[in-house]
């Protein structure tokens, strides 16, 4: 398992992709994980359109996300098995810090962007 604390959250839309980043700082994380959600007529099935990226991996990989878990304290990942050689780990977990003045507005933010990229998806999202 792969954990860092994630100080920054961003939960935005960019040329119809919707992102959810979480990273260990705002402008050049050492830790981060990235899923995202593009919609397109060519993807045989929503997860084709879902997307992850971790500070393990080059570069994204559709379709290999099996659970996703979000806790008021942390965002746990699960990859498919076949991914874990990919990312170097089956697990990762971004820990969310109490306290800062925006934590709520953050949390809530978060959970619905995760609700909405992971609507009709295979993906068993916890929250």
């Amino acid at each position: 398992m792969k954990k860092f604390v994630a100080s920054t959250i961003k939960c935005y839309e960019e040329d119809g992709v919707l992102i959810v980043a979480l990273g260990d700082d705002p402008e050049t994380p050492a830790n981060f994980m990235i899923i995202t959600r593009l919609d397109d007529e060519d993807n045989a099935t929503v997860n084709d359109g879902i997307g992850f990226q971790t500070h393990e991996a080059e570069y994204e990989m559709a379709n290999a996300l099996a659970k996703v878990s979000l806790r008021s304290d942390s965002l746990e990942v699960v990859v498919k098995p076949e991914f874990t050689d990919f990312f170097g780990d089956s697990c990762f977990v971004a820990e969310i810090p109490k306290g800062s003045n925006d934590s709520s507005t953050q949390f809530s933010a978060l959970k619905n962007a995760l609700q909405t990229i992971f609507s009709g998806a295979e993906v068993e999202l916890v929250i």
